[in-house]
């Protein structure tokens, strides 16, 4: 049978007929709420504009172009609320807390609603909610040490070369997951740690080094009986003391080895 697809306005892309309820459910929703915006500019839908009182909120009602985020937002919440209540309710708080912390300012807003609706999105139309984290990759072996990946160059070869960023929503990411309270100050406090803009390795030699600075040697995969139990399956070397990382999370075995994997996947296998 003939799997058939079709382009959604609410999704990047064509999807599966499968989705096609969610899709015109979704749609209707949000031509409902530019419907209400038109009719009553700057009328946010989540909240009432008229009790507003938090900066964020001040500054959506005042932004047309906020407001109609906040309705499709809005509409996004009520449709992913039906397929997982549970998980929904919990995300919409630290969705909501990633916007509060941006106060008064458009841009941080804009980013932080549109990350929303991309989010509801996702659920609605069962997608991986943060597109499978291919384009995050982990510097650190606490929840939510990550940075967003730029480019991707020679992997495999001898040069292989990734670039990174360390980006606000990564910082949000830490805050939220790791400290469990998403302020402004955390995310500076964050983004204030010195990390490299690139990591690299050499495939050939197995030599590479990481976002954070620290050069280790790749030695293939780990025979030893204990290698499973231990939690290294492959033999990663520290040129400093000789040693290899024992493949606990303190040893940075597990940070090392999932970077190295991204340099040099053919070496893994």
């Amino acid at each position: 049978m003939t799997k058939v697809s079709f382009f959604c306005p609410f999704a990047s892309g064509r999807v599966r007929t499968g989705h096609l309820i969610e899709c015109i459910l979704v749609t209707f929703a949000i031509a409902l709420a530019a419907t209400v915006l038109a009719a009553n500019p700057s009328a946010a839908a989540s909240f009432d504009c008229r009790k507003a009182t938090t900066t964020d909120e001040r500054a959506i009602c005042s932004n047309d172009e906020l407001s109609a985020l906040d309705d499709a937002m809005a509409a996004g919440y009520r449709q992913a609320r039906k397929q997982a209540p549970s998980a929904v309710k919990t995300l919409s708080r630290s969705l909501l807390a990633e916007r509060r912390v941006c106060g008064g300012d458009v841009d941080c807003l804009k980013e932080a609603m549109t990350k929303a609706v991309r989010t509801y999105k996702a659920i609605i139309l069962g997608e991986p909610v943060d597109g499978g984290r291919k384009d995050k990759v982990y510097y650190g072996t606490r929840a939510g040490m990550q940075v967003s990946v730029v480019s991707r160059s020679g992997i495999n070869s001898s040069n292989a070369v990734i670039a990174v960023e360390h980006r606000r929503e990564d910082a949000v990411a830490f805050c939220r997951e790791y400290v469990q309270n998403v302020t402004e100050k955390c995310i500076q406090d964050e983004l204030a740690i010195q990390l490299a803009d690139k990591f690299s390795g050499d495939c050939k030699t197995g030599r590479f080094t990481t976002i954070t600075g620290q050069t280790y040697v790749f030695f293939g995969r780990n025979t030893a009986a204990n290698a499973s139990t231990m939690g290294n399956d492959f033999v990663v070397i520290d040129p400093d003391t000789n040693q290899p990382l024992d493949g606990s999370m303190a040893s940075g075995y597990p940070v090392a080895i999932d970077q190295f994997e991204q340099l040099c996947p053919v070496r893994m296998q």
